[in-house]
């Protein structure tokens, strides 16, 4: 299996990129343990840019959006690591800590810049990225390597939310009952969690990067100090007709009640970037739930701007 793994690994990268890119892989009786992939640029690194893919692997992540290979080519060291694992309900935010300690190790070994240090992601990885530069943040955490910017691209944010809208689906679509993301993540979250929303709204509150019944949007409130970017295809029409949602049930209604509560808590640099009409899956089919919707030339002047590279 990790023969295989690595073969498939290696042909993608080959295939997609020019650049040097480090593989680190081990697993424990047959269990992936660690994963991880790091494009090195080809002079000295700008910053680090970590790029999580939260439910999927790195390796999907580079079929599904051209930042890592242009922010590489542009100059930056990109790590894109794997941290969720389907066998396991982290009670303990174990995959959280996984990526504390992996960052500093990264700047380290590949010798990037200190303080040059930007995270984000797509989906569940963008409210991952969130969680971690909030947990970094957060006063009564001194360890934790601080970024200097965070985006997510359709990031889920507020679980009290999400699990209502996974059990909305369900109620209105008899097919999603079973044997679907909706049953799986509301069983994960009733898992980890210990019961619903209803049940344990402080375990949903501490676990969401945004959360609208918290003061202050929860854990929100310490992304004041930093640059925020959060994405979205807003293409209404498409949730109504191919998934019978309405906006306050989808990501775009964190995204947005989230940047209105970082900009009233003062940070300026927190922003919504819309791109309408821009979400695409690799094959070409349109999803506005897609990490192609980032216009990664935009996001890298972005970049060198917040980190002052040129």
């Amino acid at each position: 299996m990790r023969q295989t793994f690595l073969i498939i690994t290696f042909f993608l990268s080959a295939h997609l990129f020019a650049q040097k890119i480090d593989t680190v892989y081990t697993e424990k009786n047959g269990v992936i343990e660690t994963l991880y992939f790091t494009l090195i640029p080809e002079k000295p690194s700008k910053g680090l840019l970590v790029v999580l893919g939260g439910f999927s692997y790195p390796q999907q992540t580079l079929t599904e959006t051209n930042l890592p290979a242009k922010a590489c080519a542009a100059g930056y060291t990109v790590l894109l690591p794997f941290l969720y694992r389907a066998d396991t309900v982290d009670r303990n935010n174990f995959f959280e800590t996984r990526l504390e300690l992996l960052i500093p190790e990264i700047i380290k070994k590949y010798n990037v810049p200190k303080n040059k240090f930007i995270i984000g992601g797509q989906s569940w990885a963008g409210h991952q990225a969130m969680f971690y530069a909030e947990k970094a943040f957060n006063p009564n955490n001194k360890s934790i390597i601080k970024p200097n910017a965070v985006f997510g691209v359709d990031p889920p944010l507020d679980l009290k939310r999400l699990y209502n809208g996974y059990i909305r689906a369900m109620t209105i679509d008899s097919t999603k009952r079973k044997n679907s993301e909706a049953s799986m993540i509301t069983t994960i979250f009733k898992n980890q969690f210990g019961g619903t929303p209803l049940q344990k709204p402080k375990a949903y509150e501490m676990a969401s990067s945004f959360y609208r019944d918290a003061k202050d949007g929860g854990n929100a409130k310490y992304l004041t100090s930093i640059p925020v970017r959060l994405y979205s295809d807003p293409d209404i029409n498409w949730f109504i007709t191919q998934r019978n949602g309405s906006v306050e049930w989808i990501n775009l209604a964190d995204i947005t009640a989230c940047i209105v509560q970082l900009r009233l808590l003062g940070n300026k640099k927190a922003e919504y970037i819309s791109c309408l009409g821009k979400g695409f899956l690799p094959d070409g089919e349109r999803h506005p739930h897609s990490f192609s919707m980032l216009d990664a030339d935009e996001f890298i002047l972005w970049a060198d701007k917040v980190l002052d590279v040129k």
